[in-house]
């Protein structure tokens, strides 16, 4: 059954959350006090965000309408296709995507839930919407304005190699080539020295083993976005999502490091209106075999610095029930 789903344009946040305070007093109508009393319909969820990947968008809210809401069953998601500017439209209409049940997809120590879609398209500007479902109806959407544009991203890392040994043809990295091609991007490495090369990147070892990130063109910028491990001191390729407005650097060339993740912007001569942005993380360095381990983002939509991580663990999700606008 084909369904869609009008957002409010605002709530009026005083009156929610004094009924949220309400409902665990009142606690819903039980059939010995009345004869008509009806539950109220569910709490909507909040705190809902989404992280964009390669093909896909995971979307997060917490569990907090379950504290207020007798009998919840569970959520269903919406999206629909953005266009800058028409947020504020109280008339917008989401579709449903799909429905997650009570308990599914769900993380207890957090209070969080999520769902992964994978139905969307690189590029593509998709705003989301949570609601809550319980047998006596349905609540609002869930009222943040919840925008994702999936980008091509690495899945795992690939290697570069030294451009001064045996493999110097593996050196150099070309981000929109690899965003061109499904898989972990292996495509995108080009050789530097050839004439006319499309590579943006290479990396060399100098003469005490030091590597070294270089730019090869004038209209590619990088910097050095810092250090970003997690607990079990690995690369947190999550640590940079925005690409700044300054700090490039001057030279175009960086030292390379293990956890560090490097930011570029990169201009498509001669048109210079066509910008993008991408960022190169650095999983591992073996100065025996002169090489680097590394993650790649590549942002397909022009003038747009949001460089989000890919979930590491896909969840299944509901099959989408396509409907037309």
């Amino acid at each position: 059954m084909e369904r869609e789903h009008i957002q409010p344009k605002r709530t009026n946040w005083g009156v929610l959350f004094f009924g949220l305070a309400l409902l665990p007093l009142l606690g819903g109508c039980d059939e010995s006090d009345c004869l008509n009393c009806q539950d109220p319909l569910p709490v909507a969820p909040t705190q809902v965000y989404t992280v964009a990947a390669d093909g896909r968008v995971t979307v997060f809210w917490n569990d907090y309408p379950e504290y207020y809401t007798r009998r919840l069953q569970g959520y269903d998601i919406w999206r629909r296709d953005y266009q800058p500017g028409d947020e504020n439209d109280p008339a917008r209409l989401f579709y449903w995507l799909a429905h997650v049940a009570v308990g599914r997809n769900y993380d207890a120590q957090r209070g969080q839930y999520h769902y992964v879609d994978t139905t969307t398209l690189n590029a593509n500007d998709y705003e989301y919407a949570v609601s809550s479902v319980a047998p006596h109806g349905e609540s609002y959407l869930s009222f943040e304005v919840v925008v994702a544009t999936p980008l091509p991203m690495s899945e795992a890392p690939i290697t570069l190699f030294d451009m001064a040994g045996a493999q110097s043809y593996r050196s150099g990295f070309d981000f929109s080539l690899a965003a061109e091609y499904s898989g972990n991007g292996a495509e995108g490495i080009v050789d530097p020295t050839v004439p006319g090369t499309t590579a943006d990147i290479r990396i060399r070892f100098d003469a005490s083993g030091v590597p070294w990130l270089e730019t090869l063109r004038e209209d590619v910028r990088v910097q050095d976005g810092g250090t970003f491990l997690d607990a079990s001191n690995q690369l947190d390729f999550g640590g940079v999502y925005w690409a700044p407005e300054f700090g490039w650097s001057a030279s175009g060339v960086l030292e390379l490091i293990t956890g560090h993740i490097y930011i570029l912007e990169i201009a498509n001569e001669p048109n210079a209106d066509d910008l993008h942005y991408a960022k190169l993380g650095v999983a591992s360095i073996d100065m025996e075999t002169r090489t680097a381990r590394i993650m790649w983002a590549y942002q397909l939509v022009n003038g747009l610095p949001y460089l989000a991580v890919p979930e590491s663990h896909q969840q299944p999700g509901a099959e989408q029930q396509a409907i037309e606008l």
